[in-house]
């Protein structure tokens, strides 16, 4: 597994993107086979795209540097993406079985799948941007701009909900757990 997570790690980005694509276009025709699926299938891509950037960063665990006196702690820099992981993969079985039930509402007709996949590409861009605007202002944009995409339009939400979750993950990884996230080279001359 650590072969294919260093594999993973050395291949191209925009390798990614592609098998991104590749595995949301053949699952948006899969779920329109099926009658239970095919009526929310929309609503299924966006939890297969979560669920596939979360597949990413669990598998670039495998390469994060592990300190023996970490590993006799219990905890590592592995901990946190894992649980996280875990989490999602959970979540994300409960909201599957929520989305197929008979009582949930159907897909909206106006071609919600593009939103979907538009949402999808954006968070790995997001991902390619770490190394050069970091993770914390590559976040607060992501986050920003799928705001407004969704039709937020209140002016103090769009500001504190990134704010908020820079400063969230910032105080769990940076502080509490240790762990640096890319600051980006761009602004790699503020850590010096």
């Amino acid at each position: 597994m650590a072969n294919f997570s260093k594999w993973l790690t050395n291949l191209s980005y925009w390798w990614i993107l592609a098998g991104f694509l590749a595995v949301m276009i053949g699952l948006y025709f899969l779920f329109g086979i099926w009658p239970r699926t095919k009526r929310v299938r929309v609503q299924l891509l966006c939890l297969c795209g979560m669920d596939y950037v979360t597949l990413l960063f669990y598998l670039l665990t495998f390469n994060l540097r592990v300190s023996k006196l970490a590993a006799e702690a219990g905890a590592t820099p592995r901990t946190m993406p894992r649980l996280w992981a875990l989490l999602m993969a959970l979540a994300s079985i409960g909201a599957f079985f929520a989305i197929i039930n008979p009582e949930n509402k159907p897909d909206e007709k106006f071609n919600r799948w593009v939103f979907a996949l538009l949402v999808g590409v954006g968070s790995i861009f997001s991902v390619i941007l770490f190394q050069y605007i970091g993770y914390y202002l590559s976040s607060a944009i992501f986050i920003l701009v799928v705001m407004i995409a969704m039709g937020e339009r209140n002016k103090l939400q769009l500001i504190l909900v990134p704010i908020i979750w820079c400063l969230f993950t910032y105080f769990v990884f940076y502080k509490m757990l240790f762990i640096k996230l890319p600051f980006g080279s761009l602004f790699s001359w503020l850590i010096k």
